[in-house]
């Protein structure tokens, strides 16, 4: 019988650094520092961590160092925006490292996730990643317990210091505090003797061109073709976009007024801002600063705007937006179905090009819409006529409009506006009594919600009651801005009244009666009607 082979078993001691790494050669080093700003006190702290690492691994004839990283100015919730973290893990994938250095987990990344993945992945690398003020290694035994808490722990931090940024902006806008981006927007600057703005005059002037020319009937194409045409740049020296144009018109910062949180951020992890839709508070400021258009000419502009967004334009399915781009685009109406006009062309049989104008529904379906396309060349001539029958009469139109404007326009619903606004605050701070009285224990729960339902009632229709009185405000406001804009252009002898635009100042709407007649409908309330 063969004798029993003893089994023997002996231990294969792990390498520090990993399987991956040979036990002649140096291990290769880098070591990783992010700074959250720019400055100076940062840049000292990136020096002091550089100098401290170099002197650690210099110090040790088995390492070498291979690889610096370091990320300015970049925040730890997320590692997307970190061009050196990723670098970083890139060389570590291709195998250019085998331990890596960082000061502290907060350092390395702020979000546990990230954290931990980033780390699990340089371990299946045998990379490990040594952190100096919590004295962990990733390659240790327990690493990864500890790792989990310390990164939650650094997380919870970063979310209480997003808190308490919160809460400032918060208090900042209760306090109405109001910060301009001066730098970018048109028309303001930083008052060098306080805190607040003041208006650059120059450009003061421009938005209020771009307000005037909008309301004119100009869009934001053609707002922003003209100012590049003409060399005038936006605030940061860049040609104007017509999305530049919007912006502009939409910012209510030029009222001298100011909405207070319109965006927030919903989680200290997210970067993006979302829009608030109620989720948050907002807080609207008066008079926080110097004013550059009227609250008026703001709300005459964000009311075309509506209107434009609501109006069907001249395009073959009827669905498009508002467009000027040819002088009667949007003016002519089929007085037979109510629909508009496109513009389109059509080629007679000598192969001449001729624009015409044709009803949508028309052109959809002819059985229903019967009226008949129409040559653009007939409606300037007959456009034409209508403005000399107008100018002939243009003594009593002026009376006309100079009399609506000072008496009719002149009685606006302000006077009933300022009474129902300030009946509304009355109510509120009504409410605001009997929450304070049932707090304190003065009146029981059903007194409290009585009073408050009726409050509550009161208060609705009053907000309804002040909507609609701003919205006939800003309706009067419009048309007799359209009666100025028509009274000065009958008063220039200069006027060139087949230009588009000064077309589009004259003109309500073009009423297509048949293919032998049109009606033009001006602005001042006259109505003309020319054979075509």
């Amino acid at each position: 019988m063969e004798a029993t082979t003893r089994r023997v078993v002996r231990e294969i001691p792990a390498l520090y650094m990993g399987a991956k790494q040979k036990v002649e050669e140096k291990l290769r080093l880098g070591y990783y520092a992010r700074v959250s700003t720019l400055n100076e006190e940062q840049e000292d702290s990136y020096e002091n961590q550089k100098e401290f690492f170099t002197k650690i691994i210099n110090n040790r004839p088995d390492w070498k160092l291979v690889g610096e990283y370091a990320d300015w100015g970049t925040t730890g919730t997320k590692t997307e925006g970190r061009k050196e973290f990723n670098r970083m893990m890139e060389d570590c994938r291709a195998g250019k490292l085998d331990r890596i250095l960082v000061k502290s987990i907060s350092r390395f990344a702020r979000n546990t996730v990230d954290t931990l993945q980033c780390i699990r992945e340089l371990k299946e690398l045998g990379i490990s990643v040594w952190f100096d003020n919590e004295r962990i290694d990733t390659m240790t035994a327990g690493g990864d317990v500890l790792i989990t808490i310390l990164a939650a722990m650094a997380e919870q931090e970063s979310r209480t210091m997003s808190t308490n940024i919160k809460w400032a902006y918060q208090k900042r806008f209760k306090d109405g505090k109001v910060i301009i981006n001066y730098r970018s927007t048109l028309g303001y600057t930083k008052d060098p003797d306080g805190d607040g703005y003041i208006i650059v005059e120059e450009e003061a002037r421009l938005v209020q061109r771009i307000f005037r020319e909008y309301l004119s009937g100009r869009t934001y194409r053609q707002i922003s073709d003209t100012l590049n045409a003409e060399g005038i740049t936006t605030k940061h020296g860049n040609k104007w976009k017509p999305s530049s144009v919007d912006r502009m018109l939409s910012n209510e910062k030029y009222t001298g007024n100011a909405i207070l949180g319109k965006t927030f951020k919903p989680d200290v992890l997210s970067k993006s801002r979302k829009k608030n839709d109620g989720t948050a508070p907002m807080y609207y400021v008066e008079n926080s600063h110097p004013m550059i258009i009227t609250q008026t000419m703001f709300d005459m502009v964000q009311a075309e705007k509506k209107r434009r967004t609501e109006l069907r334009s001249s395009v073959k399915t009827g669905a498009g937006k508002y467009s000027s781009r040819y002088g009667f685009s949007g003016l002519l109406v089929c007085g037979d179905c109510g629909g508009k006009f496109r513009r389109f062309g059509r080629k007679l049989a000598n192969g001449e090009y001729v624009p015409t104008w044709v009803c949508v529904n028309h052109q959809k379906d002819k059985h229903r819409c019967t009226m008949k396309p129409l040559k653009e060349m007939d409606i300037y001539d007959a456009y034409r006529r209508a403005v000399e029958r107008l100018l002939g009469n243009a003594d009593d139109i002026i009376s006309i409009i100079k009399t609506n404007i000072e008496e009719e326009f002149a009685t606006t619903k302000e006077e009933s506006l300022e009474k129902v606004s300030a009946e509304l605050i009355k109510k509120q701070e009504e409410i605001m009594r009997m929450f304070r009285r049932k707090s304190c224990g003065e009146v029981d729960d059903e007194t409290y919600n009585q009073a408050y339902a009726e409050l509550s009632r009161e208060v609705m229709a009053l907000q309804e009651q002040e909507t609609k009185l701003k919205e006939m405000n800003t309706k009067a406001a419009i048309e007799k801005q359209k009666q100025m804009d028509i009274l000065a252009i009958l008063n220039d002898g200069k006027a060139h009244y087949m230009e588009n635009e000064v077309m589009r100042m004259l003109i309500e709407t073009i009423k297509v009666i048949n293919k032998h007649s049109v009606e033009f409908q001006f602005k001042c309330g006259v109505n003309i009607i020319e054979k075509v």
